[in-house]
């Protein structure tokens, strides 16, 4: 009932925004009439001669041309390409589908035994892409099966959806809307890479990989409403929500945020951006389950935080961006605290291989583990093309609370895929992941696991035709 009511009362917010948002940009209207925003898209990187030159207009009217009107594909940072891939009916199609074998080994403690888990896992995404007038509303579905000994094991079973809204773009004024939900029988996150980035946007999406026995849910909606002051400024409102819940029976714990952020942004050069955030967010705990609770009551803890960000295109291969500043929280029962925040994110394309790197500290709500305390995050990413059908990944990750003995993992991976049938799409994969936790709550595993995953997968769109 809590989890419906929070629910009821993101959604009444949400929709009272929308209605709002929407009739700001009519005060911009009447100068913005006959302007094709098509012709708004952002110049390309290293298209100008003069990028290095700071007095140098951008090659667009206004500062960031809305390059982040990009929709991603579901869990990664690849591109939904707007054109219909695989098979499906007008809006609506599949455009992949992957069956594999896994073996999961858990290695025994001294409390608990290990355990050897082996079942087939169908996975498949399903996606209604849709163009509204000058807007663009997407709908994601990503849900996979698990079976073992001929039966379907709900544990292993999971949901991922994402809903993106693209509600208003002129060229002055950009609005759009964010949810997401996933849903884990139990805490097993497989199928999605952990960290991934995309040369193309010079963007990275981060993936959970912490893993428990209870089943996870977790819900993330935001709307950013971005608005150009000039050809080199914009300002961006952005309120978001995000509720949390993990475990079953006395375990159960739940976490809910809300918040937003105010942000700044200047374009120097046609290369390189600057600005300055603010973030508030109040952080809602409750229940036994969460990483520090001695008993079920609630804890509210108010974070506040002001940063610097830039973003920097070092070269036609290399792109930077990050911020830096302090934040303060105020935890129940304790005094205000003070920490240094930073986030930093580094893309790199070799020439037939890429490097990404991507470190931030936030809350775990989205990450599977419910605690009033940041974690400090950092990913690395190596992908290469070996031949023309051998694509070869290995990564590493690290997360740790920010307070001195809390919770902290770390995983490693590697990925491996095969083109099979290039006029069908059919990749050949293999898929190594080792993962250490040292948990401090109930509704995380504890100890080391190994993860093999081998398949086949049908992806069409990958494969130039």
């Amino acid at each position: 009932m809590q989890f419906k009511s929070h629910f009821r009362e993101s959604i009444w917010l949400i929709v009272s925004l929308i209605l709002a948002i929407c009739l700001l940009p009519n005060l911009g209207s009447a100068q913005e009439s006959g302007q094709d925003t098509a012709k708004q898209e952002p110049a390309a990187p290293g298209a100008s001669n003069d990028t290095d030159n700071k007095d140098a207009g951008p090659a667009s009217p206004y500062a960031l041309a809305w390059a982040d009107t990009y929709i991603r594909q579901i869990g990664t940072s690849g591109v939904l390409a707007g054109n219909r891939e695989g098979i499906g009916w007008g809006s609506l199609y599949i455009p992949s589908a992957t069956v594999s074998g896994i073996v999961d080994q858990m290695a025994g403690t001294n409390t608990t035994p290990g355990a050897t888990f082996t079942a087939a896992v169908l996975e498949t995404r399903v996606v209604f892409d849709h163009k509204i007038a000058a807007g663009r509303l997407a709908l994601q579905y990503q849900p996979s099966m698990a079976i073992a000994d001929g039966r379907v094991v709900s544990n292993f079973s999971n949901q991922n959806t994402s809903l993106d809204w693209l509600l208003y773009t002129r060229p002055r004024w950009n609005v759009r809307f964010g949810d997401g939900f996933r849903y884990y029988y139990s805490q097993q996150t497989i199928g999605l890479p952990y960290l991934d980035v995309n040369t193309f946007t010079s963007g990275a999406v981060t993936n959970n990989f912490l893993d428990g026995a209870g089943r996870y849910l977790s819900n993330s909606a935001s709307m950013s409403i971005s608005y150009a002051l000039s050809r080199r400024s914009s300002i961006a409102v952005t309120p978001n929500y995000t509720f949390s819940e993990a475990g079953v029976g006395v375990n159960l714990s739940r976490g809910s945020s809300y918040g937003g952020s105010v942000s700044w942004n200047y374009r120097t050069s046609e290369r390189q951006t600057v600005g300055v955030q603010y973030n508030s967010q109040l952080l809602h705990t409750a229940g036994l389950g969460t990483s520090n609770a001695t008993t079920a009551a609630p804890t509210d803890t108010i974070f506040h935080t002001i940063s610097g960000t830039a973003g920097r295109q070092l070269s036609a291969t290399w792109f930077a961006s990050g911020s830096l500043g302090v934040t303060t929280s105020t935890p129940p029962l304790n005094t205000r605290q003070w920490f240094v925040n930073g986030t930093f994110g580094l893309v790199k394309q070799l020439s037939r291989s890429s490097l990404g790197l991507n470190y931030s500290r936030a809350d775990t709500l989205a990450n599977g583990l419910i605690a009033n305390q940041f974690a400090d995050r950092v990913d690395l990413t190596y992908r290469s093309q070996v031949g023309t059908r051998l694509n070869w990944s290995v990564g590493g990750g690290y997360l740790r609370q920010v307070q001195s003995g809390g919770f902290s993992a770390w995983y490693a991976s590697s990925e491996m895929q095969f083109l099979l049938a290039p006029k069908a799409g059919i990749f050949a994969t293999f898929d190594y992941n080792r993962k250490n936790q040292s948990a401090n709550s109930s509704n995380l595993f504890v100890g080391n696991r190994n993860i093999y995953s081998f398949g086949l997968s049908w992806q069409p769109g990958r494969v130039a035709h």
